[in-house]
């Protein structure tokens, strides 16, 4: 039977530091390696932007009649303005499909005064009778929608009369095909993206592989030549003419 040895403890108490130390080193290094790994992405921005020309105009105005005293009045004040105004529409040869009268809106409405209270000035409560009717006009036919609302204004003076008054909204200008060009616009900014990418790894002597990650920001959509966005992107309709710009951010792999 060999005899049993017994080490020292100062012994067994250093190669367990030994082994420790070298369990602690590869880990560091193992660590040190996945972080490298990690870092061989190179991330860009890339952008593409898109002039456009709005194919489809707005335009909304309401008319409205209000009297101190009595509905009835308030409404034969309302179809006294009638025939400038059907004269004006005519004249403007809207299609069904083009114009659109939302119903007719009538009753009392409260507002608020002030007035002298036994010497002091105080809040009061008066009644006033509302009849209002609202117009949506939209066209393709830009030209002629613009042409509408130049000549608006007289109408709308002519048929201000006996309490009634006209509220012109401003023209709004939007484009029906903007999904399509949002695809067009993102594969766009998606090889912008690559390009930038593939020369700054050219100037290292790397090149680039697949994508890792890849996000798309808002789209902003501006009058022409407007520089300023908004985080949370922007969709101008009150230019004609349009810049749609799309944005993407990309993570490639370094090779």
């Amino acid at each position: 039977m060999t005899p049993s040895v017994r080490l020292p403890s100062a012994i067994i108490a250093t190669a367990i530091a030994s082994i420790a130390f070298f369990a602690t080193g590869f880990v560091v290094v193992r660590g040190l390696a996945d972080v490298k790994n990690a870092s061989d992405v190179i991330n860009v921005t890339g952008s593409a932007k898109r002039n456009i020309t709005s194919d489809l105009a707005g335009w909304t105005f309401t008319v409205r009649s209000s009297d101190d005293g009595n509905l009835q009045t308030a409404y034969k004040n309302f179809q006294g303005a009638q025939p400038a105004l059907e004269a004006f529409l005519r004249a403007q040869t809207f299609s069904t499909a083009e114009l659109r009268r939302e119903p007719v809106n009538a009753g009392p409405q409260n507002y608020t005064v002030i007035e002298d209270v036994n010497g002091e000035n105080a809040e009061v409560e008066r009644t006033r009778y509302v009849v209002s009717q609202t117009y949506r006009v939209q066209s393709s036919n830009i030209a002629k929608l613009q042409t509408a609302v130049g000549a608006a204004t007289a109408a709308f003076v002519n048929a201000s009369t006996g309490g009634v008054s006209i509220e012109s909204g401003d023209v709004q200008y939007l484009y029906t095909k903007l999904s399509d060009v949002r695809v067009q616009l993102l594969e766009e900014a998606s090889k912008d993206a690559q390009r930038r990418a593939q020369a700054i790894a050219q100037s290292a002597g790397n090149s680039i592989g697949a994508v890792k990650n890849a996000r798309v920001g808002v789209f902003q959509i501006t009058p022409r030549f407007e520089t300023s966005v908004e985080d949370t992107g922007s969709y101008d309709t009150t230019a004609l003419e349009k810049d749609v710009t799309a944005v993407v951010e990309i993570d490639f792999v370094v090779k």
